[in-house]
């Protein structure tokens, strides 16, 4: 004979393995709307194109000079956080004719970190508009935290060049790790 309390943990184990199953696809769907498939602007015309780091990942220095070729705008900054990082540094050292470049260490070296540097670059160079580089996967949290520090228009490119399909998996995890850090630690 079965007892009334295995037929209650039977039920609290199934409602709880339901709700565990609806939590994990909500993730999985919502993730996919924030990591693979965020909102991107078209790149518009800024008063400088920031390049989130690490800049040469993914293309995100391709696309900054892409866009420092369309004219998008003729000032560049760049978040440096590692030594290999030649392409950049060479940048730093040597800009183009006619181009702004201006590189950065970030402290602490996280997204947050560059927000925070990111908004003393404006208000010291009175910066109204910019037009930030990052990867796809982290177009949607690199603007929630932006956000909190710039009060100006806020335009966000992708660079998805070279991103595994393997990678995606560690990005779904690393980047919802990434927003809740962000969530916990309010303001800019």
């Amino acid at each position: 004979m079965v007892s009334v309390r295995t037929v209650q943990w039977g039920r609290v184990a199934r409602i709880s393995g339901i709700g565990f199953l609806v939590l994990f696809v909500g993730w999985l769907v919502g993730g996919y709307f924030v990591v693979v498939r965020p909102h991107v602007n078209h790149p518009r015309l800024s008063d400088a194109i920031v390049i989130l780091g690490p800049p040469e990942v993914n293309g995100r220095l391709d696309v900054a000079r892409a866009l420092l070729d369309r004219h998008v705008s003729s000032t560049l900054v760049i978040s440096l956080n590692s030594p290999e990082q030649r392409r950049a540094r060479d940048l730093c050292e040597h800009p183009p004719a006619g181009t702004n470049v201006s590189c950065f260490h970030a402290e602490p070296q996280t997204t947050r970190g560059e927000a925070e540097q990111i908004r003393r670059l404006a208000r010291k160079h009175g910066w109204k508009s910019i037009t930030v580089v990052t990867s796809t996967y982290h177009i949607s949290r690199a603007r929630m935290i932006l956000k909190r520090c710039f009060d100006g228009r806020l335009y966000l490119v992708a660079a998805h060049r070279g991103i595994s399909v393997w990678s995606w998996p560690y990005q779904y995890v690393y980047q919802s790790a990434g927003y809740t850090k962000a969530f916990l630690q309010p303001g800019c």
